[in-house]
C-alpha cells in the first residue's frame, strides 16, 4: 500500500488518473479503432473498451488497496488476455503498465515539484514495477494458453487425416526424416495410390 501523503495524492485524483490511464491504453489500437473503442461506452457494442476500463479502474483500485496479488492479477487479466491475442509485441502489449507512472505525474505534479516527496515517488515507481511484473508473469501465462490451443487444434487436425487413412497416429514428435527408431518414417503419403481423393 502506498505511504499515508501518496496514498491521500492518489485517492483524491483517482477518477482523473484511472480516466486518462485508460484512455492511453484505448489509443495504443489502431486509429480507427481506438476513437470507437474511446467514444462507445457500451459493453456490449465496445467489449474491448469496456474491459480497459474494468481492467484499469480494478488495477489502480488494487494498488492503493495493498496489491494483493490475486486481486491485481485479476485485473490485469482482464486487460491483457484481450492484447496477448491481438498484434501486439510484447512491449506494446504491456506498455500501458509504465504509462501509469507519467500519467500521476501529470496529474499530481507536486510528486515532482516538492523535494519532500522524494521517498513518496521512488515508493511509487517501486509499485509500478511490482506491477509490471505481475502483468509480465499473465502475459506469459495468455500466451502458453494461447499455443496450448494451437498446439491442440493442429494435433486434432492431423489425427482425423490418420483417422481417415485408416492409420494410427504415431505418439510423441518424430523427428524430421525418420521414426524414432531411425527407420524411414512411416507417415503416409498423401499423393500415393490416390489417397488423396479420399480426402475429399
Amino acid at each position: 500500500m502506498p505511504a499515508p501523503i501518496i496514498g491521500d495524492l492518489l485517492n483524491r485524483e483517482a477518477d482523473t488518473i484511472v480516466e486518462r490511464w485508460a484512455e492511453t491504453v484505448l489509443s495504443s489500437y489502431p486509429s480507427d479503432a481506438a476513437v470507437l473503442f474511446k467514444k462507445q461506452r457500451d459493453p456490449f457494442a465496445n467489449p474491448i473498451g469496456a474491459s480497459v476500463r474494468k481492467g484499469t479502474r480494478g488495477t489502480f483500485q488494487a494498488i492503493l488497496n495493498g496489491m494483493d496479488p490475486e486481486d491485481l492479477r485479476s485485473h490485469l487479466d482482464t486487460m491483457i488476455r484481450v492484447r496477448a491475442v491481438q498484434d501486439f509485441t510484447p512491449s506494446q502489449a504491456l506498455s500501458f503498465v509504465f504509462a501509469l507512472r507519467s500519467i500521476i505525474r501529470e496529474v499530481i505534479p507536486q510528486l515532482e515539484a516538492d523535494p519532500r516527496l522524494q521517498r513518496e515517488r521512488a515508493e511509487l515507481d517501486q509499485i509500478i514495477d511490482r506491477v509490471a511484473l505481475v502483468a509480465f508473469e499473465v502475459y506469459t501465462t495468455c500466451r502458453e494458453e494461447l499455443n496450448n490451443l494451437r498446439v491442440t487444434e493442429m494435433k486434432r487436425q492431423v489425427s482425423w487425416v490418420f483417422e481417415k487413412l485408416g492409420k494410427e497416429m504415431p505418439e510423441g514428435p518424430v523427428p524430421s526424416g525418420g521414426s524414432p527408431g531411425g527407420s524411414p518414417a512411416e507417415t503416409p503419403n498423401l499423393q500415393d495410390n490416390g489417397q488423396r481423393e479420399d480426402l475429399r
